[in-house]
């Protein structure tokens, strides 16, 4: 009995501990306004100052104002033109003002011989890459002192998918690298490449083996020029051969014309920065009164005429593109019938077990996509995703909000905001919501931007 009781003592001391554990308190965050000034005391305008994931860019007289977290902090002071600044920065649990002098050095690249491949994945997979691979490389963990030290980046592994192919071409120019690689989680069985000769990614298929990722062999045979076109494969083959075929049933569409010229020179940018910059897009006008726009597998994206004229801008035109295009880099259609177990799973995995993808309706999976659209989460992965194309394109993120401004005035024109807009999207007002949550790390990456470019 006594042992019993024991036991269960135990168990509930355990129980207690990992709940205190789990119930720790957060850092406490702490208000620090502060002045930056150069070496004669003059205010450094064209600054920031970044604390982990936060920034504050200094006003005309060097003012700024951050939160951070209590104790001791590692802040980067980024000024345009000149090398970045460590500062080592204790903070108590009260609000402070701190003055902050700028060492205004002209920047340098990393020392030594130039590195044929900087390598951003994961350390938990294994990978057959080897000294003896054919080309020269350094990891994330080596390369992340020197990252910080000549270009200011905190974190590479979020950067290279937010920067644009200008500041990525930096980038490797001081940290002395010809190519950055990483996998991006949504495409987890192709390489992301970036050539600093050729300025632009390129995605490229491995193979997996017994939980190895076979990355030497592609690597090696790597040229650093822009792939060929890339073809869809498997299910999502299957699925485009039906795709024109269905849409040109339901509406007249229009492939050609100035229209879809414009469409085409807007979406060019945005796929080159997308996780599958070689494949083949189509792009048609769905001459409807409907507003709406839909991705399709393969490549294939539909924006009706009245959605369309209601675009007063490129950077809004190009919200609407990016958001669509991310559907489909993110192979959503594959991964939403893959979740509908009572209509589609079953037959899906029996046609993969036997070869036999005639067994799969690919016209009803199409339709349920057309007519009951992907899922929320899909559809704020598609927001967010397309939010970072459109800011590393180029285009004005602020475009996507005036675009889902637009559409939440249309709702309540349509409905008396009762209902959204489209039938396959979710409420506008949370869009909105979520996207401007996402600006302040757009901002970010967008002044780490212009930072790198200046030096």
């Amino acid at each position: 009995m006594f042992m019993r009781m024991r036991k269960q003592w135990i168990v509930l001391l355990v129980m207690l501990a990992l709940l205190a554990a789990g119930c720790s308190q957060a850092p406490k965050m702490v208000r620090v306004a502060g002045t930056i000034v150069d070496q004669h005391r003059r205010p450094v305008s064209n600054g920031a100052l970044v604390i982990g994931s936060a920034m504050a860019k200094t006003s005309k007289a060097g003012h700024f104002t951050i939160s951070a977290p209590a104790g001791d902090n590692t802040a980067v002071l980024l000024v345009k033109g000149y090398r970045p600044q460590i500062v080592p920065l204790t903070l108590g649990e009260e609000s402070q003002t701190v003055t902050i002098t700028a060492k205004l050095d002209k920047t340098s690249r990393r020392s030594g011989s130039t590195v044929d491949y900087l390598l951003l994945l994961d350390s938990l997979h294994k990978t057959d890459i080897s000294s003896g691979s054919g080309f020269t490389y350094l990891t994330g963990a080596e390369m992340k002192e020197a990252a910080l030290v000549h270009a200011g980046i905190v974190d590479l592994e979020t950067a290279v998918q937010y920067l644009s192919p200008a500041a990525m071409k930096r980038l490797c120019e001081l940290l002395r690298i010809r190519h950055i690689v990483w996998i991006q989680k949504d495409l987890d069985k192709h390489l992301q490449i970036f050539s600093a000769n050729s300025g632009r990614i390129t995605s490229i298929p491995f193979e997996e083996s017994r939980g190895v990722r076979k990355l030497a062999a592609p690597l090696a045979s790597f040229q650093g020029i822009p792939g060929s076109e890339e073809k869809p494969r498997g299910i999502e083959a299957n699925l485009a051969k039906e795709v024109r075929a269905y849409m040109e049933q339901l509406y007249d569409v229009t492939y050609t014309g100035r229209d879809i010229r414009r469409i085409e020179r807007i979406a060019e940018p945005v796929i080159a920065v997308s996780e599958r910059p070689n494949l083949q897009f189509t792009f048609g006008i769905l001459e409807t009164s409907e507003y709406n726009a839909y991705a399709l597998p393969g490549g294939y994206i539909y924006i009706t005429r009245p959605l369309l004229e209601m675009l007063e801008s490129d950077d809004e035109l190009a919200a609407v593109l990016a958001h669509e295009s991310a559907h489909i880099t993110h192979i959503h259609a594959i991964k939403s019938y893959e979740r509908q177990v009572a209509l589609t799973v079953a037959s899906i995995f029996l046609a993969v077990a036997t070869g036999d993808a005639d067994s799969i309706d690919f016209v009803r999976i199409i339709g349920n996509i057309i007519t009951e659209g992907y899922s929320k989460e899909q559809e704020y992965d598609a927001d967010r995703t397309g939010l970072r194309y459109i800011s590393r394109a180029g285009y004005d993120p602020e475009g996507m909000v005036s675009l889902l401004t637009k559409l939440q005035d249309l709702e309540y024109r349509l409905t008396g905001g009762r209902r959204s807009y489209s039938r396959t999207h979710p409420a506008t007002h949370n869009r909105i919501k979520q996207v401007k949550a996402e600006l302040s790390t757009i901002e970010y990456y967008r002044f780490l931007d212009q930072y790198l470019l200046s030096l």
